[in-house]
């Protein structure tokens, strides 16, 4: 029974994918222009006030001598809506393991000049390299790199506000954030 709780859910999300109109996108090879899902959404490179996009990551695993596992580690939509020409909304929702659902952002953007944007909400810890740029197509190799899931946790988020911007010419950018505090147990 629970296989068509999820079954068809699925089926309209990847019929709707493919029959939706899309925008080429701007991903980039180059380190030093890299953008990772959200700061693509935020790029403003997108015409309408609403935007979609998602990504996903299979894997499979073959052990020698022993059954292969195939994993569908994350299937995560990107959902933007632009209020107007300086204030913006991000979220993303993401699946793992076709059994968790976790929000990974949400969050408002404000834009106050040309390199400064406040913003505030759910957002990912500016820690490591890995947890802003986690994306399959921005990491290298197969899997997550191991000290990103265990020391410095891939995806790491938290509440709060803060400032960021970007000077492209310089390929310089910033972020100040204040967040939630650890456990304290």
């Amino acid at each position: 029974m629970k296989f068509w709780h999820i079954y068809f859910p699925l089926c309209f999300l990847i019929t709707s994918i493919t029959f939706a109109q899309t925008q080429t996108d701007s991903i980039t090879l180059d380190p030093q222009k890299q953008l990772n899902a959200a700061q693509r959404l935020l790029s403003g490179n997108y015409g309408s006030a609403v935007t979609v996009g998602s990504y996903a990551e299979m894997l499979y695993n073959q052990p020698e001598g022993d059954n292969g596992e195939l994993d569908v580690q994350r299937l995560v939509l990107l959902f933007g809506y632009r209020f107007d020409d300086r204030t913006q909304f991000v979220t993303e929702v993401e699946l793992e393991h076709v059994n968790e659902v976790f929000v990974e952002q949400a969050f408002v953007n404000y834009n106050v000049a040309n390199n400064v944007n406040l913003r505030g909400g759910l957002m990912l810890i500016p820690m490591g390299i890995v947890n802003e740029f986690h994306e399959p197509t921005t990491f290298n190799g197969v899997e997550r790199p191991a000290m990103d899931n265990a020391i410095i946790p891939t995806t790491w988020r938290e509440i709060g506000v803060g400032v960021a911007g970007r000077f492209n010419d310089l390929s310089l950018g910033y972020q100040a954030y204040v967040f939630n505090g650890f456990k304290s147990t």
